[in-house]
């Protein structure tokens, strides 16, 4: 990622390099030397009225060191999918667990095939996430759930501003998915960080915003695991005993950001 310094390509001409090289020698080794922070947002759950209890919204919050290369790590993802068969831009989670949209014309063992893909992907990439969770009993309306989101998502930041901190940029990626939140993450991270940027993006495009939707999604499931609610599509798709604890649960568990 590079960084203009307010020296933008469009202002600087050809000649002005050559009478100024030691400037953007500079300019080059301190872009080279930024810490940039990439931060992907998915959630589940919305500001609505509740209509099924217990209900609780999560915002997941995977974090990228981009000095550690990961274009080695999608280009495996992406040709593991081609070779077998399948061409999607994007590996939904929950849809590929019930069989909804795209995924509909699959069969339980290519749903799941999917899926541990998705699993190796997250494994073996090098991110970390947090969770911010609200049960709605507790903000049942769209004002509390709004202070409690920003509260839960400020306390990630407090507990770990070492971490945040240790960056000389922080980007935020967010489909914008729902206005809301949205406003809420502006809000908390413009709070806390002067050297934040914005950026709305499309789960198609980055691989990194799916992996963040499927921790969201087996962090809700784990919720509902411990309740003893899952819904029979969830049940049959997880159908070998133990299977999402151990392999999904624990796999997903072992990037929480400070283990």
């Amino acid at each position: 990622m590079r960084y203009s310094f307010g020296l933008g390509e469009s202002s600087l001409d050809h000649r002005r390099r050559e009478e100024f090289p030691a400037i953007f020698t500079i300019v080059k080794v301190l872009e080279e030397l930024m810490k940039e922070l990439s931060v992907f947002i998915d959630e589940s759950g919305d500001f609505g009225e509740i209509t099924e209890r217990p209900a609780y919204y999560l915002v997941t919050l995977l974090f990228h060191d981009q000095k550690n290369e990961i274009a080695s790590n999608v280009k495996r993802l992406e040709d593991s999918i081609m070779n077998s068969g399948f061409d999607f831009e994007y590996i939904h989670t929950g849809p590929v667990i019930r069989r909804e949209d795209v995924f509909s014309r699959l069969s339980i063992d290519e749903r799941r095939k999917l899926l541990f893909k998705m699993l190796n992907f997250i494994a073996s990439s090098p991110i970390v996430y947090e969770m911010a969770v609200v049960n709605r009993k507790e903000a049942p309306d769209k004002i509390s759930l709004s202070g409690r989101l920003g509260r839960e998502i400020s306390n990630v930041i407090v507990k770990h501003k070492p971490f945040f901190d240790s960056f000389d940029k922080i980007i935020v990626y967010y489909d914008n998915g729902q206005i809301e939140l949205g406003a809420i993450l502006n809000t908390v991270f413009s709070i806390h960080f002067s050297n934040v940027e914005f950026r709305k993006a499309e789960p198609q495009k980055y691989r990194l915003l799916q992996a963040a939707d499927f921790i969201c999604s087996m962090e809700l499931l784990k919720i509902k695991k411990s309740e003893n609610r899952l819904s029979k599509s969830e049940k049959q798709f997880f159908y070998k005993p133990q299977e999402l604890k151990k392999s999904f649960f624990k796999t997903v568990d072992k990037k929480r950001l400070g283990k």
